[in-house]
């Protein structure tokens, strides 16, 4: 089957009577350095809500707080001038060794709940003139985010090009993109998570094109409680 055969084919077999004033929720998944943030906020036809887990996180951090609890427990190696260094933390706990593990779980409990407080809250305050509601979060799937989505999409980037992304805006090695994707779900477990796909291998406006094109979709056909079961994975490539 085709792409456009299977999306139609998806279409007509979900679409329902959507209650008024329906906003979905769309989780958007993908592998480290796969333009997530990007492809959702190129798009353009309908008006996006969307909650960066990541900049919430990079609030979590300036939190006094928060920055006073990562100090007592990873010590004033993690500061830069008085302030959390992302890329102190970074190199120290996301490293293949069971102290780096330790490290990290103990990171996530840390700051994950008021991520989760916040995402909540976004959630539960939703923008009147909003059409959708965009979930951009590294681990919406292993925080157990993904139950307050009415779909997934999965954004498909080859490795290398992710690689590529995250060494010209982060500065990262292959070595440590690898860590933090260690750090993570298994690529094909997330993606096989997803219903639908994405392919943003090629330009920024293609993928974002894909992305309204789903969008539109969940919007007609409408919350996942109204739906028997979910279609397997569609994809435009």
């Amino acid at each position: 089957m085709d792409s456009v055969s299977q999306t139609t084919s998806v279409e007509a077999a979900t679409i329902g009577s959507v209650p008024a004033g329906f906003v979905p929720v769309v989780g958007l998944v993908g592998g480290v350095g796969s333009g997530k943030t990007s492809v959702a906020r190129a798009v353009g036809g309908l008006r996006l809500s969307v909650i960066d887990a990541d900049q919430i996180g990079h609030w979590q951090l300036q939190d006094p707080v928060v920055a006073a609890r990562l100090v007592q427990e990873f010590g004033d190696q993690i500061l830069e001038e008085g302030v959390i260094s992302r890329a102190r933390l970074g190199a120290l706990v996301f490293q293949d060794s069971p102290a780096g593990r330790q490290r990290l779980q103990r990171l996530n409990e840390i700051v994950r709940p008021g991520i989760q407080a916040e995402i909540h809250r976004r959630l539960n305050l939703i923008p009147q003139d909003a059409d959708v509601v965009v979930l951009d979060a590294a681990l919406l799937l292993e925080a157990g985010w993904a139950d307050r989505c009415d779909a997934l999409i999965w954004i498909q980037t080859p490795l290398q090009q992710r690689q590529q992304r995250v060494a010209a805006t982060r500065g990262w090695s292959e070595l440590q993109h690898a860590q933090r994707e260690a750090a993570q779900w298994q690529v094909d477990r997330k993606r096989a998570s997803c219903e639908f796909e994405v392919d943003n291998s090629g330009s920024l406006e293609a993928a974002a094109e894909q992305l309204l094109g789903y969008l539109r979709l969940i919007l007609r056909r409408g919350p996942r409680s109204h739906r028997s079961g979910v279609p397997a994975i569609s994809t435009m490539l």
